[in-house]
């Protein structure tokens, strides 16, 4: 994570990195993260929970970066959406602002979060994603073939029944990185279509595709 933060922000002077924890239901981890990027950039917490809209605005002007890590999805969403905030992150975003998620905050950043593999443990009913990828994305799909791939499939197909929309599911350690030439890949991805899946090792940019 430090070298990827350092790619984007190391050139400028006195950088400031966003952290949006909203995921996390007890630990935020905002002590860890300032001690990672320590040296490299400024670390302010934005939480949601807690914080007036006021607050959160004035931090991302600043910011330089935002970093959404993981968590609960649902929980996540919950609090993003109550006090408006999601439409805001995704014009920011657009706007220019980089971001980089891990996990719960990688499933966000699809059209709707009913692909993450948490439970609505809060009673979420606002499921927009960011809306930052065409597709929906799904994270920490099973490395090995097996039960727990074939619980996985089924519920991705379940999803896929009710919307005819991609998913794609990152096995632990792959990434995705969305460039103006298009989405790159590193690791294996999964790409699942209404009655279709197929494995990918990476992505080819010239061919505009999974390859």
């Amino acid at each position: 994570m430090v070298e990827l933060v350092y790619q984007l922000v190391g050139n400028r002077p006195d950088p400031l990195v966003a952290y949006l924890p909203a995921g996390n239901l007890q630990r935020h981890f905002v002590r860890e993260v300032k001690g990672f990027l320590r040296g490299v950039a400024e670390v302010s917490a934005i939480k949601p929970e807690i914080h007036s809209i006021k607050r959160i605005y004035t931090i991302l002007e600043r910011a330089d970066m935002l970093l959404i890590p993981g968590g609960n999805t649902y929980l996540m969403a919950q609090r993003l959406h109550q006090i408006g905030l999601v439409d805001e992150l995704r014009r920011r975003i657009l706007d220019g602002l980089p971001l980089v998620t891990f996990s719960a905050g990688t499933v966000l950043c699809g059209q709707d979060i009913l692909t993450t593999n948490d439970i609505n443990c809060c009673g979420c009913t606002r499921f927009d994603g960011l809306k930052l990828l065409p597709y929906n994305l799904n994270v920490h799909y099973p490395l090995q073939p097996g039960e727990a791939q074939q619980d996985r499939d089924e519920r991705l197909e379940e999803y896929q029944f009710f919307h005819d929309r991609t998913v794609l599911a990152l096995e632990d350690g792959a990434c995705l990185q969305v460039t103006g030439e298009g989405v790159l890949a590193q690791g294996v991805v999964w790409e699942f279509k209404r009655g279709a899946k197929t494995r990918y090792p990476g992505y080819d940019p010239t061919a505009g595709q999974l390859a």
